[in-house]
């Protein structure tokens, strides 16, 4: 879950940039744990995932994750455990100087899952650490060096009727108070192809974000393998950019 170079302002012009970057970092994380539910309710037992999301700002964002169930449980009910790195560039305005950031990280969490013929949800606890390195320097960022958070998670999906269905996901950093949500409302259309429109709210004290834009999931592609693919309009406050992301899972 995704992304993003917003050409971001420093924090005292309203944009929270510190909060804005490490918030981006792990919420795009837990986007693909609901993004295709099938996979949670199939023998599989563990599922690898991968994607990128650019913007029009021309940022980029670049992930490799993995949901590796502990000893006798499962995707579909009990402990898993939540793997995930990642890569993102973006950059700013600090002054008349454009700051060019570069930040990698981590991160690991335990998560509870249930799910039965028409539910799936999951609850998450963990660690994320991260580092920020900027050309040139600014010290006014608050993310710039190495830095830890505690990410909560929450996350379901409920099968409304056999073609329709909605999924939501709330994340939550406790040490900067960022958080984000995404809420879809899917269609089936084709085979276990869904697609419909996804709204997502995200932030922290400092800024706010909305996207409106419309995805589509269940690509089969090869092995029980699943391609996903989203784009739509990002808002915050007058700056408007588009987006496009691709999202792959491999259940293994």
């Amino acid at each position: 879950m995704v992304f993003v170079n917003l050409n971001v302002h420093r924090a005292n012009q309203g944009w929270g940039t510190g909060n804005f970057v490490m918030m981006n970092r792990f919420c795009t994380a837990i986007l693909l744990s609901s993004l295709l539910a099938l996979p949670f309710t199939t023998a599989a037992e563990g599922l690898l995932l991968t994607g990128i999301e650019s913007t029009s700002s021309s940022s980029s964002y670049l992930f490799v994750g993995a949901l590796i169930p502990l000893p006798d449980n499962s995707l579909a009910h009990g402990l898993v455990m939540h793997l995930w790195t990642d890569f993102l560039t973006y950059s700013y305005d600090a002054g008349t100087t454009e700051i060019n950031a570069k930040v990698n990280s981590v991160s690991a969490a335990i998560a509870y899952h249930d799910s039965a013929s028409n539910y799936w949800w999951n609850a998450k606890i963990g660690t994320a650490r991260g580092n920020t390195r900027l050309t040139p320097d600014d010290p006014g960022n608050k993310s710039r060096g190495i830095q830890t958070d505690i990410k909560l998670g929450l996350s379901g999906e409920r099968q409304l009727s056999s073609t329709v269905k909605i999924n939501g996901i709330l994340d939550y950093g406790t040490d900067n108070k960022a958080y984000w949500t995404r809420f879809r409302l899917l269609g089936k259309f084709s085979g276990q192809k869904y697609h419909g429109p996804e709204i997502i709210f995200q932030g922290d004290p400092s800024y706010d974000i909305q996207q409106f834009g419309w995805a589509i999931t269940g690509i089969a592609i090869q092995n029980n393998s699943s391609l996903g693919v989203k784009a739509g309009v990002r808002k915050s406050g007058d700056s408007t950019s588009r987006y496009l992301g691709v999202e792959v899972v491999v259940p293994y």
